[in-house]
């Protein structure tokens, strides 16, 4: 694997009367880092999704999680933070996840 990713986690809750975030570390591990496939970059540039990259995890359960509650994670790679718009597994191996994110959360 080439790099490591922090997922970060945001909770908003109400105390007092006001919302408030609250953000925690959900889970660091080794990705390798990929680009987006021709057709999927063209899309993302049409509907102006510039800067988006794609992580490449290993299969584990707090991947099953991060993709059925997508909008509170995030991820972080040597310091630059990524909203998480798609967490699926691979076609070819199901022993990985692919976490395609876009920049600025």
């Amino acid at each position: 694997m080439t790099g490591r990713i922090k997922i970060i986690r945001k909770v908003s809750s109400v105390v007092d009367g006001r919302r408030q975030q609250e953000e925690t570390e959900f889970y660091s591990c080794w990705c390798e880092v990929k680009s987006l496939g021709t057709n999927e970059k063209y899309t993302a540039l049409q509907t102006g999704l510039e800067n988006t990259i794609v992580f490449e995890t290993r299969t584990c359960d707090k991947m099953e999680e991060i993709r059925l509650n997508l909008k509170e994670f995030s991820a972080v790679y040597k310091g630059v933070e990524f909203k998480i718009y798609d967490a699926s597994p691979m076609f070819t191996d199901d022993r990985k996840y692919q976490l395609k994110c876009r920049a600025g959360a």
